[in-house]
């Protein structure tokens, strides 16, 4: 593994953590103590969504080419997520900022802005580390195809 590589491995696990915590936050923070059962439940799509997509990378680290051949659909999965959250903390904030009901749903307070940024920073530092990849596999091709 190349330090390039290393170096792309190590921020997209730190975007994989920012993402849970986030999320995790997020869960926390906009659900109301007397919420219906399912108001919980899906707040917790978004970790389970991170856990499916992100603990193959994790877990498969340590050989490059076993990277290469099986992590490309949690790879595809977790930019489409990424892109996706993004698009959703942009929609929270105009809803927020829209709506002046303190109950409804939106990022309003600065504790809602926690959250939103976590998400925010990990999303795209997530999308971040796929221009450097996809870079080095252009490259590739190219020295192996003259």
């Amino acid at each position: 593994m190349t330090n390039t590589e290393r170096v792309i491995s190590r921020l997209q696990v730190a975007a994989i953590i920012l993402m849970a915590a986030g999320f995790g936050w997020a869960g926390g923070n906009f659900t109301p103590s007397d919420a219906p059962f399912w108001n919980p439940l899906l707040h917790t799509i978004p970790i389970v969504l991170i856990l499916i997509f992100g603990l193959p990378m994790l877990r498969m680290r340590g050989t490059h080419q076993y990277i290469e051949s099986h992590a490309g659909w949690a790879n595809v999965g977790m930019s489409v997520f990424a892109v996706i959250a993004i698009a959703f903390v942009i929609v929270a904030v105009v809803l927020g900022a829209t709506n002046p009901n303190p109950n409804a749903f939106g990022v309003k307070t600065v504790e809602d802005w926690f959250p939103a940024v976590i998400i925010i920073v990990g999303s795209l530092l997530w999308l971040r580390t796929l221009i450097p990849a996809s870079l080095r596999n252009a490259e590739a091709r190219a020295a192996s195809s003259s």
